[in-house]
């Protein structure tokens, strides 16, 4: 093996094996533990249900084999949880983590580590290559309609222009756009596989079974899977599994853009005052509770004034003074959306146009490169005189 192979695994474990992605990266945590190249695994795990996912350190190796993977791939995390926050807020100086990070939580991270908050040369990452994520209460709420007790449901799965449940053994199929549909981030989102990661990794389906397609991206990545090897079934990948996984990428790339760009044109109306009235619309039911600012994994001011002030001002002026402070940095992550009750569509789409213009404006791309600095830094300035 070597940096560029790509590979499909699943465990050597029977009962692992059976579980989604054939208990992968489940190996591959416990033997990092195990071999003590990290300390602490950043994983996840149930708060009221497999519908709430919350953020947790894992330290013994024995406790890696329980982590909700399919929740996690298909739902994300719950409430203000973000993968970079937690890291940020908790381990900000702890040395040799291993994180589980979706393509927008490493952008995140790569942001985070410019504004000296996550020390990337610390970080394990498994980057996992996104199909995008489904809002878990419309899952259930879906389910409720249908009759369906979500509690049955056991495995879950997004696999390009579908949802897959399993409950009680047989599988449950959904096509987007007809009665679920990702998150409006996601929809807008083609950026499918994390920029920076030292392994990265997709689950696939092979016949009646899932594994995981593995991709070694550097040293560190290599070291893990040569360690991980003995317990691993490694299995070279066959045309046919990486035609249909570059398919589905390029097809929910493509169909992200065409989205992005039609969600878009509402901004770029002939006149100011048609514009504005579009931008005015948006916002009016903001409540200005400040669920987008705590949820956001890139605002981390210590001393935040606009939550301070939030309850004195009018919602276009809160929103504005969060463009000017964040505009150019958004990632969209698509967390102020979840966390938003109000605005509908969310505040996303705000923030990943502004963010848009301001990569043609200032030529700078958030969370792409680490040595990039940001736009209003004084780095930056003096490289660009």
């Amino acid at each position: 093996m070597k940096i560029g192979d790509s590979i499909i695994a699943s465990s050597k474990d029977e009962k692992l094996s059976a579980t989604y992605g054939g208990g992968t990266i489940q190996t591959i945590l416990r033997k990092t533990l195990e071999n003590k190249l990290a300390e602490k695994v950043v994983s996840f795990q149930e708060k009221k249900d497999r519908y709430s996912l919350v953020p947790v350190i894992i330290e013994q190796p024995d406790q890696i084999n329980s982590i909700p993977l399919s929740q996690f791939s298909a739902y994300y995390l719950s409430g203000l949880n973000s993968v970079p926050k937690y890291i940020q807020q908790n381990l900000k100086n702890a040395e040799k983590v291993v994180v589980i990070a979706k393509p927008c939580d490493v952008r995140a991270i790569v942001e985070l580590a410019k504004r000296k908050q996550i020390n990337l040369d610390n970080l394990v990452i498994l980057g996992e290559e996104c199909q995008g994520k489904i809002s878990p209460k419309k899952v259930q709420k879906n389910l409720e309609e249908e009759q369906v007790d979500a509690s049955k449901v056991t495995n879950e799965m997004i696999e390009g222009n579908k949802y897959n449940i399993i409950i009680e053994g047989r599988n449950r199929s959904y096509i987007f756009g007809e009665k679920l549909d990702l998150e409006e981030s996601c929809k807008r989102c083609g950026e499918r596989e994390p920029n920076i990661s030292d392994i990265s990794f997709q689950v696939i389906k092979d016949k009646d079974k899932t594994k995981t397609l593995i991709n070694i991206n550097s040293e560190k990545g290599l070291k893990i899977i040569q360690l991980s090897s003995s317990e691993l079934n490694l299995e070279e990948i066959n045309e046919e599994i990486l035609n249909r996984v570059n398919r589905n990428m390029d097809l929910s790339s493509l169909k992200a853009e065409r989205y992005k760009v039609k969600q878009f044109k509402n901004f770029d109306k002939n006149s100011e005052e048609e514009r504005y009235s579009y931008f005015k619309n948006l916002i009016e039911n903001c409540r200005k509770c400040g669920n987008c600012i705590r949820a956001c994994p890139i605002c981390v001011c210590i001393d935040c004034t606009v939550i301070k002030q939030r309850k004195e001002i009018e919602p276009i002026l809160y929103f504005l003074q969060r463009m000017g402070h964040m505009g150019e940095s958004c990632i969209n992550c698509g967390n102020c959306d979840s966390a938003c009750n109000f605005l509908d569509p969310g505040p996303s789409l705000l923030f990943h146009r502004l963010s848009e213009l301001s990569k043609k404006a200032l030529d700078y791309d958030p969370g792409k490169d680490v040595n990039e600095p940001a736009p209003r830094s004084g780095r930056k300035v003096i490289k660009k005189s």
